[in-house]
């Protein structure tokens, strides 16, 4: 769902970092003096994608990690006993 510029509804590129505040590119350029200032939505969009995705995988791969973890601690000690 797109963001909505805060004064005229349009569909918003740049927000104030931090803030639920949203601007199109007309009313940014209106009211900000310095648009490198200002954070394009599609960057913050982009990160809160690439955080979501290491959280997921994070569990998943710890979870593979503990199987092999688990394989080697067993054959080690299957080499203990046989000797």
């Amino acid at each position: 769902m797109p963001k909505k510029c805060i004064i005229c509804g349009e569909e918003a590129k740049y927000s104030i970092k931090g803030t639920r505040d949203h601007y199109c590119s007309e009313c940014a350029k209106e009211n900000f003096a310095d648009l490198s200032m200002l954070v394009e939505v599609e960057e913050m969009a982009k990160k809160v994608k690439d955080l979501v995705e290491r959280r997921t995988k994070a569990p998943q791969e710890e979870e593979l990690n503990l199987h092999e973890e688990d394989k080697e601690e067993t054959e080690s000690n299957d080499e203990s006993q046989t000797q």
